[in-house]
């Protein structure tokens, strides 16, 4: 048997055969294979080089194009944001380039990448607020019901076509309730309050009554049948600054310069549950006119709970229209309970609410991956729609902003809040991937 020898790495206390020695150079493998990645890190750092694909382009729509291109990666390639976000563009596109990218998307359609094709007509309807119609037709030949936010504003053609479908293709009925709830007229909510009365042969078919798939576009019947919304329709953004971060204690002192509305600040007492700090995911001062459309009555609405039990059950507070607010009785402990959290000042980055009103279903869609806090507008699920139930009177609850944390901790997840107002129960619950 050979006699091994030291490995030659300062500080490597390994023994290697002579003739690993002889191929390595003296070294242990893993000292090698470390040795190999450094020059290769080098080597990459040596040569690489800036490549701007948008150089030379000002039309959006062929900018869009480039950013949905796919991308072939290349290590020794690193490539130069373009200055906006494609959700920025969409947003700034005429009618005329909406209907440009809406035909990009047909083509892409054809052509068979049904992805690309959903994700530009997707980004036209959630950021630009398009209508669509020739590119429903299109999916709709394809018998594409999928993602049902884009049969939103459907013509009533398909929209009837639609519903003849439903009574006939097993395979696809879950997809075609589902565009149904989207589309949302009134022909729509009489069918849904029909099937209420009369279930459907097929209703057993499915996990739940064919009617509670409103919920999923923001909507359910009321006692009378009629459209309930969900969610508050009118929307605004909150924006970032990354280069701004607040901690603990500072969170409130920062958030006061932003009315009418902040999110995540410090709260005042702890959870029961766990002994964390209460945050205060969002504050709206009710009068300012950014928020009179909301319609609830007071001066002020905290809406508090704890960030980190929230993440496994939902959290209930009772709220006055005064800013104050209190844990439950409601509440439900989840089984087990959470670790104990110390209260450690936990950097985020400044929200800052936007005053430019943004269309109720902009970022609804979690897949588009665009992160959005916001006020109003339907809520971007990460999972399946959750609208809790109130505590005190057992209606569902609406929807009144969210926090997303990778846009506010770069984290991942989204904490969502609700409100009965009538009960002056506000509910906090979370999704994540």
């Amino acid at each position: 048997m050979s006699e091994r020898v030291p490995c030659q790495t300062p500080d490597c206390t390994a023994t290697i055969l002579p003739a690993t020695a002889a191929k390595t150079g003296g070294v242990c493998m893993p000292c090698h294979q470390q040795k190999l990645a450094e020059e290769h890190k080098a080597y990459i750092a040596q040569h690489r080089r800036d490549v701007d694909r948008y150089a030379g382009v000002s039309d959006p729509v062929e900018i869009l194009k480039l950013m949905h291109a796919p991308r072939v990666y290349d290590p020794l390639v690193q490539e130069v944001p373009y200055p906006k976000s494609a959700r920025q563009l969409y947003r700034q596109l005429t009618v005329a380039e909406q209907e440009r990218m809406e035909s990009y998307a047909i083509e892409q359609l054809e052509q068979g990448d049904e992805d690309q094709a959903e994700l530009i007509l997707l980004s036209l309807v959630s950021f630009a607020g398009a209508r669509i119609e020739r590119g429903l037709e299109a999916m709709y030949r394809e018998e594409r019901y999928d993602p049902g936010m884009l049969y939103k504003q459907v013509s009533p053609a398909i929209r009837d076509a639609l519903i003849s479908r439903v009574e006939e293709d097993t395979a696809s009925r879950n997809l075609l309730l589902l565009a149904l709830a989207w589309i949302g007229d009134e022909e729509i909510v009489r069918l849904f309050a029909g099937w209420r009365q009369h279930p459907p042969s097929w209703a057993g078919q499915l996990h739940v009554p064919p009617e509670s798939y409103a919920r999923e576009a923001g909507w359910e019947l009321d006692a009378d049948g009629q459209k309930r919304l969900l969610f508050y329709p009118e929307s605004y953004h909150f924006e970032v600054d990354p280069s701004e971060r607040i901690a603990g204690s500072e969170l409130e002192e920062a958030d006061k310069v932003s009315p009418p509305a902040t999110a995540l600040q410090a709260g005042e007492h702890h959870c029961p549950w766990c002994g964390s700090q209460l945050s205060v995911l969002l504050d709206y001062w009710l009068q300012a006119p950014l928020l009179r459309p909301l319609d609830l009555p007071g001066q002020r609405l905290r809406i508090a709970a704890c960030l980190h039990c929230a993440a496994y059950t939902p959290v209930y507070t009772r709220f006055d229209w005064a800013g104050g607010y209190a844990w439950s009785e409601f509440n439900i402990a989840p089984d087990p309970l959470p670790t104990a959290m110390p209260d450690e000042a936990i950097p985020r980055h400044a929200l800052r609410l936007s005053e430019q009103p943004r269309d109720a279903y902009d970022g609804a869609w979690w897949l588009l991956e665009a992160p959005t806090s916001k006020i109003g507008g339907h809520p971007t699920w990460v999972q399946d729609a959750d609208y809790p139930a109130c505590p005190c009177c057992s209606e569902t609850m609406r929807f009144i902003g969210q926090v997303d944390l990778e846009q506010a901790d770069d984290s991942e997840g989204i904490y969502y809040a609700f409100v009965c107002s009538p009960c002056q129960h506000a509910a906090v619950q979370y999704q994540q991937s």
